[in-house]
């Protein structure tokens, strides 16, 4: 606030130096710029603050994604672990880092648009940005419903990535909310409706990066409601697609074992 009580007193000088009459005149036009100036600081202030607030927040995700890193390293040595769980937490964490990429992009946008100088956080932006209360934004709805996920929640998770899926249609997370309703559903051996879900994405979404995953996990669901010709011709489509993807590799090892 320093800086509007710099700007009062400058502007009662040059007043001060005015002729009465064009006081008269100009007090009005003074007073309304000065109530502009005022409200843009105070739109300022709460630009730093929500962007004091979003670094504290990446930070927070920096974190969980170098904890899951080297949980993954350590599954990885333990032998027992299967290639398909392997690549369930790969496509976890490659998630976080895509959407971490975003919250990056958007802090970055923030502070391109702000004015030079404005820059400058003090300790009271970073005291009022953690004490902000969190707003149901599209992050926040989807990451919640992953967390279920996880925790294997999978109604609440169906609930949470629909909820998404309806409020944020065209955001960039609406394919992979779309495809985690379907391992929600495959996880519970709803194989029927895993495979209306794949379905629907990949018709849905056909450049989206969640599609080798959709083909897969239809092929298996197929083959795990007894429709093994049906499957195996899924997963060559996915082998014929995207041959040198890891999804074709798991294909090709399913259709091995469905056909020995």
């Amino acid at each position: 606030m320093m800086k509007k009580a710099i700007i009062v007193v400058v502007i009662l000088c040059w007043l001060s130096n005015l002729p009465i009459y064009s006081i008269k005149k100009d007090t009005k036009l003074i007073l309304d710029a000065l109530r502009k100036l005022d409200k843009k600081i105070e739109s300022l202030e709460k630009t730093i603050t929500e962007v004091s607030y979003e670094f504290s927040e990446v930070k927070k995700k920096v974190d969980i994604i170098e904890g899951k890193m080297k949980a993954v390293s350590r599954n990885q040595a333990d032998m027992s672990q299967s290639k398909e769980n392997l690549l369930l937490s790969l496509q976890f964490i490659k998630e976080e880092i895509n959407e971490l990429k975003n919250s990056i992009g958007k802090i970055n946008d923030t502070l391109v648009s702000l004015p030079a100088g404005s820059l400058s956080l003090n300790s009271k932006s970073y005291g009022a940005a953690d004490q902000a209360a969190s707003v149901q934004a599209p992050d926040t709805i989807y990451y919640t419903a992953y967390s279920d996920y996880i925790k294997k929640n999978y109604q609440y998770a169906i609930t949470g990535f629909k909820q998404f899926l309806r409020l944020y249609p065209n955001n960039t997370l609406a394919d992979n909310s779309l495809y985690w309703v379907g391992e929600c559903y495959y996880s519970q051996k709803m194989y029927r409706e895993a495979v209306n879900t794949f379905t629907e994405l990949i018709e849905t979404y056909e450049d989206g990066d969640k599609i080798p995953d959709s083909i897969l996990k239809k092929g298996f669901a197929l083959i795990e409601m007894g429709k093994q010709s049906e499957g195996i011709d899924v997963l060559k489509e996915l082998s014929s697609k995207f041959p040198l993807s890891e999804e074709a590799s798991l294909a090709q090892q399913k259709i091995r074992e469905v056909m020995d």
